[in-house]
């Protein structure tokens, strides 16, 4: 707990100060100037690129080319902070109005006159006006908006209704104007009517860089909701203290961590119980429950910690947004955790749903394959979106995995047969989780299905991870699908000087041994005697289910040394133990009929004849 409370502290200090130095480092600017070196940075670009193509070169190798591309990011990073610090000065607004009328008024009679060259200079002039006041009407929107708390949505919304006014209005006002030019005058002007295309290409990339990070401009949606303005001025007018350090957003931001930081206790338990009240109904133990809340507490902390600093980060800039490397940064870690909680909620859920499964003899692989599909389209979702954060094309890299789709099937095509073949495995149902099988020459206990393989316990504590393809292909044996029956088969030899009714007597006596013994199988107790879903007249059901009663004692052969006696029959039990210890006590008894009967076991012996020589 001292920990957590040290690195609160160190949070609220740290914050603070980079913070305040970021903005005092930005109130330098203004956003006039950095649109302006945008447009220039653009301009160079293109220049640069121009450059390149003669030269057949690629731009990218060019250092002067990244260094500028860098200097632009950088700008274009400082847009979302000066949108919230615009002043309106409206001796300056009347003034652009006046101005944009006169040129209005202007142009309108310049358009007829001889001097054409003077008509589209102020036509390009007067285009320009009308392109910044499309784009600054819209900065002031967002800034309102912004200080209202504002949602992304709202945000997104009032940027795309700019970009539709560029290209639809303005775009329409400017391919006229240029359709109605001259080729000599269009080739006279053409330097400056590629200047304002370029213009608005730099005003539509701002705005597009604005609607892409909208969550920058409703990072204040918090602060707004609960009033956390009025708390930061109220503390700071009390502390009275004169610094960079500003006591109360560190006062907020140390309740804030706090408050979140201490429900992760509450919050697992809460998710437990919503697991249990609308999922799960049966009641698990108490041991299973403090797992469940021990795999959920980390992840669930983790996931608080990152939603309470992102709230920090947002109250330590304010009345700015954050930095994009920041939003990003949190947003990813953000995305890191609420994966993990995820997946620990499911793994919790999986633990809970499995137990209640084994007690009512349910199948238990059919929940872990369809839980570790789940984990797989969790985690493709969370990539794609670290992705995005980190710059990169999620729709392009979509896009590619349909074009590469043939190639990555035919490098993948024994991961893909395993896939399907566990799924075949799973819809036929020839075996699960802790059944007995033999498949060629592995035996053992299937312990998982996978997705790509099966593991098996062999009888000699071996590990065995067999393809599911294989499994898929070859024939299996399953010594566990049985509901009664397991055999005993045994030759009993006796002497070849037992009489014909001592024999008779003797397997009489071991039949009704058997019959009378109630741990060994009779028709009775057949699954055809009990009521089932199958229809007699399609499948047996003694078959199906797996039982089996036959019980036969007869004299089976006359043997070199002995005269053999068939017993067979099958054990109620099919569990290994105690069919060992059933079949003991009919060895031991049929010991005592053979005795009882005068007879003796026979043994293997030679009879040998020795010839005598006449001589």
């Amino acid at each position: 707990m001292r920990k957590i409370l040290a690195a609160v502290f160190a949070l609220c200090f740290g914050l603070n100060l980079l913070a305040n130095t970021k903005i005092d480092d930005l109130n330098a600017t203004d956003i006039l100037s950095v649109v302006n070196q945008i447009n220039e940075a653009n301009a160079q670009i293109a220049v640069i690129k121009a450059q390149s193509a003669e030269n057949n070169e690629t731009a990218d190798k060019n250092v002067l080319f990244r260094t500028v591309l860098e200097k632009k990011e950088k700008l274009i990073e400082q847009i979302p902070y000066l949108v919230m610090q615009i002043e309106i000065d409206e001796e300056q607004v009347q003034n652009f109005k006046q101005d944009m009328q006169e040129l209005e008024t202007k142009t309108k009679k310049l358009k007829n006159s001889s001097n054409q060259n003077l008509y589209v200079k102020n036509m390009l002039e007067l285009e320009r006006m009308r392109l910044d006041e499309l784009f600054y009407s819209s900065l002031l929107n967002l800034e309102n908006i912004f200080k209202e708390g504002g949602k992304a949505v709202n945000v997104k919304l009032a940027v795309e209704e700019t970009l539709l006014s560029f290209q639809t209005e303005f775009y329409a006002q400017f391919k006229a104007f240029k359709d109605s030019l001259s080729e000599e005058v269009a080739l006279a002007h053409k330097g400056e009517l590629d200047a304002l295309e370029a213009h608005k290409k730099t005003l539509e990339e701002i705005l597009h860089y604005l609607r892409d990070n909208a969550e920058l401009l409703t990072s204040n949606y918090i602060i707004s909701e609960l009033n956390l303005k009025t708390a930061i001025d109220f503390i700071n007018e009390k502390a009275s203290f004169t610094s960079k350090f500003n006591v109360g957003k560190a006062a907020i931001i140390f309740v804030v961590f706090l408050f979140f930081v201490s429900f992760t206790t509450l919050l697992s338990k809460l998710t437990l119980w919503a697991l249990m009240k609308f999922f799960v109904k049966h009641d698990s133990d108490r041991q299973t429950k403090g797992r469940i809340v021990e795999i959920i507490k980390r992840p669930m902390l983790l996931t608080l910690i990152a939603y309470a600093i992102d709230i920090c980060v947002s109250i330590a800039y304010y009345p700015a947004p954050m930095p994009i490397k920041f939003a990003n940064f949190l947003t990813i870690t953000f995305v890191i955790a609420v994966t993990w909680l995820i997946l620990s909620v499911l793994n919790g859920y999986g633990m809970v749903l499995i137990n209640e499964l084994t007690k009512k003899s349910g199948r238990k692989e059919v929940i872990n394959l369809i839980l570790k599909i789940i984990y797989f389209i969790i985690f493709v979702i969370a990539l794609l979106i670290v992705l995005s954060k980190l710059g990169f094309n999620v729709s392009a890299i979509i896009a590619s995995l349909g074009i590469g789709g043939l190639a990555v099937a035919l490098a993948t095509k024994d991961i893909l047969a395993n896939f399907f073949a566990s799924v075949m495995l799973l819809f036929d149902n020839s075996f699960s989780q802790g059944d007995w099988i033999v498949c060629g020459d592995i035996e053992g206990t299937v312990v998982e299905i996978g997705l790509r393989k099966t593991t098996v316990r062999t009888f000699d504590n071996a590990l065995i991870f067999v393809p599911n393809s294989k499994l898929a292909s070859d024939p299996i044996r399953n010594w566990s699908r049985r509901k009664m029956g397991r055999r005993i088969r045994m030759l009993i030899g006796l002497e070849y000087s037992a009489t014909t009714e001592q024999i008779k007597k003797c397997v009489d006596e071991i039949k009704q041994m058997l019959i009378d013994h109630p741990d060994i199988a009779k028709g009775d107790d057949m699954g055809s005697k009990k009521a089932s879903r199958y229809d007699r007249g399609i499948v047996s059901i003694d078959d199906l289910a797996g039982y089996k009663s036959n019980l036969f004692v007869v004299v089976d052969e006359f043997a070199d040394s002995s005269i053999n006696i068939l017993v067979y029959c099958f054990s109620k039990t099919i569990v290994w133990g105690e069919f060992l210890a059933v079949k003991e006590d009919v060895m031991l008894k049929i010991m005592n009929i053979v005795e009882a009967n005068g007879l003796g076991f026979a043994f293997p012996s030679q009879s040998l004849y020795v010839e005598e020589v006449k001589k």
